[in-house]
């Protein structure tokens, strides 16, 4: 299955000349920056609507890689071009993915209209990788109209998406307790739609129910749905509603993603000096300076991201 690309699609023509981009963004450097600042200025004079992007967080083990290929398979089917961007868990070692797109999801080679990738969260320490937000970038400039990111794994970390996405889609299993762990870590509350996956096992629709009971009390509660992303049942409806709450006001957009850049740069910097500064003991230096009462507290922060 080919699509021809949108009026975004002119500078990354092929899926390895978007992969090889990504992993120019994710070492970082000058040829990164000119790369996102030419599909910043491809995308200026793009025309038609901006590509959306879904972030999808949720517990290991509630289908979510599955639930992402099953609503990418519906997507390529309505003519929809789909980009799928795994944020794994990094190597201590190598520092690449540890999971790869090829274990999470089943790829299409013959599908240009289908792009898959996988990015290492890198030490950020968050579940959210510093490169996805330019990866988002060259994915829209590539001129793919939807993509989905998915983290690794629910928790305060995963919060970082809902800078980033334009919605959040949470996704959880039937079985119990994970949805209270979801609510503690105020995913519920930044999602704008929850769907019970593997809706075909027992529990699934008390889950849903323990879901509804628990969010009926806010204001603006996220729909709750109930799929199963292997027989493929509710997919579709969960692809529609996924459409439909994009609609609402305030659902985010390109500068949306072009902020998200710009903090997880200053992020990224930050973190780069402040690994200088404990490499060449500055660190070490200011703290016993502060402790032996021979410096103010006040200022070192600043001298730190100075550098």
């Amino acid at each position: 299955m080919s699509d021809a690309p949108s009026s975004r699609g002119a500078a990354l023509r092929s899926a390895r000349e978007l992969a090889q981009a990504i992993s120019s963004v994710e070492r970082g450097g000058e040829s990164a920056d000119s790369l996102i600042q030419e599909a910043l200025a491809q995308l200026a004079t793009a025309t038609g609507p901006a590509a959306r992007v879904i972030g999808v967080t949720g517990p290991p083990g509630a289908g979510k890689s599955t639930l992402v290929g099953a609503l990418a398979d519906r997507a390529r089917e309505e003519g929809r071009r789909v980009a799928i961007l795994a944020v794994d868990p990094s190597s201590a070692v190598s520092g690449g993915a540890l999971l790869g797109d090829r274990v999470r999801v089943e790829e299409r080679p013959d599908d240009d209209g289908r792009f898959m990738r996988s990015i290492a969260t890198r030490g950020s320490g968050r579940s959210l990788s510093h490169a996805a937000a330019a990866a988002s970038l060259l994915i829209e400039a590539a001129g793919f109209d939807l993509l989905f990111i998915e983290t690794v794994g629910a928790g305060q970390a995963d919060l970082g998406i809902v800078r980033l996405a334009d919605l959040v889609l949470l996704v959880e299993g039937p079985e119990g307790g994970d949805e209270v762990q979801a609510m503690k870590a105020g995913l519920l509350e930044s999602a704008d739609l929850v769907v019970v996956n593997k809706g075909d096992r027992p529990g699934a629709d008390r889950a849903v129910e323990r879901l509804r009971s628990g969010l009926a009390l806010g204001a603006d509660a996220p729909e709750v749905l109930l799929t199963s992303a292997t027989e493929g049942s509710g997919v579709t409806e969960l692809l529609h509603a996924l459409d439909v709450a994009a609609l609402r006001p305030g659902r985010g957009g390109r500068v949306r993603r072009v902020a998200a850049h710009l903090a997880a740069a200053v992020e990224a910097r930050a973190a780069e000096r402040l690994r200088a500064a404990e490499a060449d003991g500055r660190l070490e230096a200011l703290a016993r300076g502060i402790t032996d009462g021979l410096r103010p507290l006040s200022g070192a922060v600043d001298e730190l991201l100075q550098g």
